[in-house]
C-alpha cells in the first residue's frame, strides 16, 4: 500500500471516528457535555402511593439541553396531560406548554412572572457542603437552599459543573445554585416532585426542540396557571 493510500485511509478513519464523537449519542463525557438530554426519575413524596391517582402520576421525564437552552417534557395520566417547558436562557423567556383533553396552551414566561410558578419566597441563602456524590455518572455536589422562614425547611440539592450550560436555573426556586441540578425536590401548584437524574446522553438535539410547540393557543400567565391549578388539584387532592 502506497503511502498516499495509507494516509487517505487514515484520514478517514479519523474523520470518521470525529463525526461518531460529535454527532452521536452517548454516555460517556469527554471535557464538559454542551449538548444531549438527561432522563430523571420522578416520584411524589407527599401523595398516597395507593391513591386513586397514582396510576396517572409519571415516573420520568427527560430534559434535551444545549448549552443556551432547554426543553422539558412531562406527560401524565397516559398522555392525557402534557406540558413543556421551553427555556431560553440569553432572551430570560421561559414558553410554559399545556395540552390537555384537546386543549392546547402556550403561556410566555418572563422573570417577573416566574414567583407565581416557584411557590414560597426566594431562597435567602445556599450553603455548600463537603459532600459529593456520582448521580447518572456524573461527580456532584451538595448543597442547602436555606430560606428566611425559619419554618420552612431547607431544600437540599445535588449540582453538577461537569455539564455545561449557562445560569441553568436562573428561571427556577434554586437560582442560585451554578450547576445543573441531578437530585432534588420542586413543588409546583402544591404537588411536590423528588427529581433523581438516572441517564445522561451526549447527543445532537433537534433545535426544534427550543421552539414555541406548533397549534398552542397563546394565553396570559394567568389563564394558564388557573388551568393548571384546575387540573393538577385532581392530582393533589
Amino acid at each position: 500500500m502506497s503511502y498516499m493510500r495509507r494516509s487517505t485511509l487514515l484520514l478517514a478513519c479519523f474523520s470518521m471516528l470525529c463525526l461518531l464523537l460529535t454527532n452521536g449519542c452517548g454516555s460517556s463525557m469527554m471535557g464538559g457535555a454542551k449538548e444531549g438530554t438527561i432522563e430523571y426519575a420522578m416520584s411524589f413524596p407527599d401523595l398516597d402511593p395507593n391513591g386513586l391517582m397514582a396510576d396517572m402520576l409519571p415516573d420520568k421525564t427527560v430534559l434535551s439541553f444545549n448549552q443556551e437552552h432547554q426543553s422539558l417534557d412531562l406527560s401524565a395520566g397516559m398522555g392525557v396531560f402534557k406540558t413543556s417547558m421551553v427555556v431560553n436562557t440569553p432572551a430570560r423567556v421561559l414558553d410554559y406548554h399545556m395540552s390537555v383533553m384537546g386543549k392546547n396552551l402556550m403561556a410566555e414566561l418572563h422573570p417577573r412572572d416566574l414567583p407565581n410558578l416557584n411557590e414560597g419566597e426566594p431562597p435567602l441563602t445556599v450553603v455548600y457542603t463537603s459532600a459529593v456524590d456520582t448521580i447518572a455518572g456524573y461527580r456532584c455536589r451538595q448543597a442547602y437552599v436555606i430560606y428566611e422562614n425559619i419554618g420552612r425547611p431547607a431544600e437540599e440539592v445535588w449540582f453538577t459543573d461537569e455539564i455545561d450550560m449557562d445560569t441553568p436555573n436562573w428561571f427556577g426556586p434554586y437560582s442560585e445554585v451554578p450547576g445543573v441540578l441531578m437530585r432534588y425536590d420542586v413543588v409546583q401548584h402544591k404537588i411536590r416532585m423528588h427529581m433523581e437524574a438516572t441517564k445522561v446522553k451526549l447527543c445532537s438535539v433537534d433545535p426544534a426542540l427550543f421552539q414555541a410547540r406548533p397549534s398552542h393557543d397563546k394565553v396570559s400567565p394567568d389563564v394558564l396557571y388557573q388551568q393548571m391549578d384546575e387540573v393538577l388539584g385532581a392530582f393533589a387532592n
